[in-house]
């Protein structure tokens, strides 16, 4: 008898493994699987049998990418592949009648055919209107690489929470904008965005909390003006092609969003900066400086619009300075400009990060000065150390005698300078926790020679530890901690 049962059980188990478990599903659990899949292979189900043929047409979020750039080395396949892309296409528009959509997203990497991408935005045009009006439509991503109109309506997404614009999207016949929901907005390397769009988009946008804003440097535009109440989050990227400018302008940048909290600004095109209102301002990323033979401003005016920028935001708590704003500064120094006497105390910064080659390290201590309250310190030399010398300041910085708690040093590479730099470090840092020194792979046999150095020099603080870490290791560490960090996300998720 126990065998027979035994039987009947394996054989009960093997018909289960023969039945479709999925196609078992509800409509609406199929739809939110394909929704995960790039929308070409969401219609590629419709062949497993007569239960998914219309599946896909009912999916919400739609991926759509025009993946054929690599065929480039074989223009026969090329040809043929992206014949069968703008086939694709034109079906997925006729036979996807179904009107809800909540994300959608088109990459278009290649040209088309002017006509056709007409006939693809019009029938986009009537997508949006009917999920618009369902009040469906939560996200629009388009990266194109090729000048194009996009529907007049697709700017008035009342339930829009997250617009993504890339590439040649035209904006000239642009009339009014209405996202009262949108939260986020990326305009990246838009090559026919003026200030007037940017003005339109921001003021039709009363919700907006986090803009993304990448220009090239080579653009016509003679000013940019970031004019927002509800803005939090701000990244602005202009690069700079360098070739002389017009002499008739110059071009300008200026930020007004009073309850702005994080500023990324990374700009070598713009001659003049300002920032206004910034009394919210946590944390600033800063990387921009002089360009000679670039700017028509000189070097000493530019370097007066860079101290009273830092005046500007000298309430920040969390501050991160390039290379280039160091050489900046190292500038007015050399030269003796008055603006140079004039630097602000950052009166709540207690994290700082500057990124300098070994030339600068001597200005390090002009910039602790200003710096009353910090509590940590990481410090990144960016380039190959060579015969660098260390000059002591003739007065000690405040932060080191009173609230300096944590020093991060990246790059190590050996060089005399730079232990006497650390060596100075923690004679004078008195609250001193942890240094923290990372180096090359290259230098590993120093490890121990400078860990004697630093252990065996006078210290403020005998509570310091000072801990040795490889590049290679660092980064395995980084990465774990990433990745542990994404798991918890997605677990808390």
């Amino acid at each position: 008898m126990e065998e027979t049962a035994s039987g009947d059980n394996c054989q009960n188990l093997c018909e289960k493994e023969d039945e479709d478990v999925i196609s078992e599903l509800r409509d609406d659990i199929l739809c939110y699987m394909l929704s995960f899949l790039p929308t070409k292979s969401a219609v590629a189900t419709s062949i497993l049998s007569t239960r998914w043929r219309n599946l896909w047409k009912s999916v919400a979020i739609l991926d759509i990418y025009d993946d054929i750039s690599g065929y480039h080395k074989n223009p026969c396949t090329y040809k043929e592949r992206k014949m069968n892309f703008v086939n694709f296409m034109d079906r997925l528009f006729i036979y996807r009648n179904h009107p809800s959509i909540l994300k959608f997203r088109l990459i278009l990497a290649q040209s088309y055919d002017f006509s056709r991408v007409n006939a693809w935005m019009s029938h986009l045009s009537r997508w949006i209107s009917s999920s618009a009006i369902m009040g469906n439509v939560e996200e629009l991503i388009f990266y194109i690489n090729f000048p194009v109109r996009l529907p007049e309506n697709l700017y008035c997404c009342e339930k829009l929470v997250t617009l993504k614009l890339h590439g040649h999207i035209r904006f000239d016949s642009l009339q009014s904008v209405c996202f009262p929901s949108l939260k986020a907005l990326h305009l990246e390397h838009l090559r026919m965005l003026n200030n007037t769009a940017i003005k339109m988009l921001l003021s039709g946008s009363p919700a907006l909390e986090e803009l993304e804003l990448e220009m090239e440097g080579g653009d016509s535009r003679r000013s940019v003006h970031v004019c927002s109440l509800s803005l939090k989050r701000l990244i602005i990227g202009f690069f700079c092609i360098f070739v002389p400018y017009d002499q008739s302008y110059r071009k300008k940048l200026t930020i007004d969003t009073p309850n702005l909290e994080f500023l990324k600004l990374v700009d070598f095109a713009s001659e003049e900066l300002s920032m206004q209102q910034a009394d919210s301002l946590l944390q600033a990323d800063l990387c921009f400086g002089y360009r000679t033979g670039v700017f028509n401003v000189g070097i000493e005016e530019y370097a007066n619009m860079v101290v009273q920028f830092y005046r500007q935001i000298s309430g920040v708590k969390t501050l991160s300075l390039s290379n280039f704003n160091i050489r900046t500064l190292l500038g007015a120094a050399v030269y003796k400009f008055p603006c140079f006497g004039n630097l602000p105390t950052f009166r709540n910064l207690i994290h700082l990060e500057v990124r300098v080659c070994d030339d600068y390290v001597w200005i390090l201590p002009e910039i602790l000065q200003c710096t009353s309250n910090l509590e940590v310190f990481v410090l990144i030399l960016e380039e190959d150390a060579y015969g660098w010398n260390w000059y002591a300041p003739h007065s000690v910085p405040q932060c080191l005698s009173s609230c300096l708690q944590v020093i991060d040093y990246k790059n190590f590479q050996g060089e005399s300078g730079e232990t006497e730099m650390l060596e100075y470090f923690l004679s004078n840092a008195v609250v001193l926790k942890k240094m923290t020194i990372t180096y090359l792979d290259d230098f590993k046999t120093l490890e121990v020679d400078v860990l004697k150095r630093l252990s065996t020099c006078p210290k403020g603080s005998d509570a310091c530890q000072i801990v040795l870490i490889p590049e290679h290791k660092r980064s395995f560490e980084v990465a774990n901690m990433r990745r542990a960090s994404f798991l918890s996300e997605s677990l808390n998720y």
